[in-house]
């Protein structure tokens, strides 16, 4: 049951995960695109239904996840199964941070973060904005392909997903994270003044801090 509840859910949210990915990978083209594409992503997975949707999946989807294994009996597991685990503990642990962050400034303030924001994160604390951005979209990369693998064979049409082709989708995952975040951080094409945005003077408000200072 849990199991299946865990698939289910799973499935659920790798549909947004797939385009939440592709928009990040999309800021190394650009600004324009990346804010583009995002609207009209946003018209979709931001409808109130589809959204409520979306949070309550991935909020079971942690639950089940937790429970599993603390319930489960202990037992090896290959390196496959590990990376599989280790990178959905450390979703688990970042994700509720990472919406408030994201979705928190559009719910209470109407500000969205769109390039200009992440921009602005990476400006303001890049020693750790940059490797959480890396380790957050890789992360997702590999749990959400390998998962998705696992949870449609669970629910009878299994996607086969062999090692060669997780190792190698994940690498060119990394790259384009990588790519993205070259973007975002200005060194591939000028991204104006990112402290000048509304999400950093939002920031600047929340944290009694001055943007770019």
């Amino acid at each position: 049951m849990l199991k299946k509840l865990q698939a289910t859910t799973g499935v659920i949210f790798a549909g947004f995960l797939a385009l939440h990915l592709i928009n990040t990978w999309l800021a190394a083209t650009g600004p324009d695109t990346y804010d583009a594409v995002q609207g009209l992503l946003r018209t979709l997975y931001q409808f109130v239904a589809v959204e409520a949707l979306l949070l309550a999946a991935l909020a079971v989807h942690v639950v089940v996840g937790i429970m599993r294994i603390v319930k489960e009996p202990k037992r090896v597991l290959s390196l496959r199964s590990r990376m599989h685990r280790y990178a959905g503990v450390f979703l688990a642990f970042v994700v509720a941070g990472h919406v408030l962050a994201v979705r928190g400034p559009s719910w209470f303030f109407d500000v969205y973060p769109g390039f200009a924001g992440i921009a602005f994160s990476l400006e303001f604390l890049p020693g750790y904005f940059y490797p959480y951005y890396f380790l957050l979209g890789l992360a997702g990369f590999y749990h959400g392909l390998n998962g998705l693998s696992i949870a449609t064979g669970r629910l009878g049409w299994r996607v086969p997903v062999t090692p060669r082709l997780l190792a190698a989708t994940t690498a060119v995952a990394g790259v384009l994270m990588v790519a993205a975040l070259l973007g975002l951080g200005g060194q591939l094409f000028d991204v104006g003044e990112p402290s000048n945005s509304a999400f950093a003077h939002l920031a600047g408000d929340i944290l009694g801090v001055e943007p770019g200072t």
